[in-house]
């Protein structure tokens, strides 16, 4: 999974969830769920190796093109080819390995009366588990307010349609 990071603080205060700047009233949350987000090899792979396929095509047809069709006669393009297209390779099963056995995200979803929204994803799966029974103790308890310094992870694409501030889609 690719991913920002960044630190965002979640409290409640006078029956309101903040969660960063974005606040959820306590009365309008109907159901908060903990998700597990594990790296997806298929996707991951899809996406490196269609890297992988561009890099060889352009690389070859350079080859190609400089050589005149004739690159058994080119010495030393074909080893600097070769050279590049290793490179590639190398850093790309690099990127794939660090991906593939990086952390298993835990993501702390809150549905509201209107839609449902992933507010955090953290690596810490007690923490998140610990926010959630926090949360519903507070829709229970109105004197409830607590705290929490979250390392949130953004996975995806981030999308704000509303407001002012409209961003429309900004892929990651």
């Amino acid at each position: 999974m690719f991913y920002r990071r960044n630190t965002i603080t979640i409290r409640v205060s006078r029956r309101v969830l903040w969660v960063g700047s974005a606040a959820y009233p306590l009365q309008n949350i109907a159901r908060v769920m903990p998700e597990t987000l594990r790296p997806s090899f298929a996707k991951i792979f899809k996406m490196v190796g269609r890297w992988f396929l561009v890099a060889y095509v352009v690389l070859v047809g350079y080859a190609l093109y400089v050589t005149q069709g004739q690159i058994l006669e080119a010495g030393l393009i074909v080893p600097a080819v070769l050279g590049i297209l290793a490179a590639l390779l190398i850093s790309g099963l690099i990127r794939l390995v660090w991906t593939i056995t990086g952390d298993t995200l835990y993501r702390l979803n809150i549905e509201t009366a209107g839609s449902a929204n992933a507010v955090l994803a953290s690596p810490n799966n007690e923490l998140v588990s610990e926010i959630s029974r926090s949360i519903m103790e507070a829709i229970d308890n109105p004197e409830a307010e607590f705290q929490f310094q979250v390392e949130n992870f953004h996975v995806g694409d981030s999308i704000t349609q509303f407001g002012n501030a409209n961003t429309g889609k900004v892929t990651g």
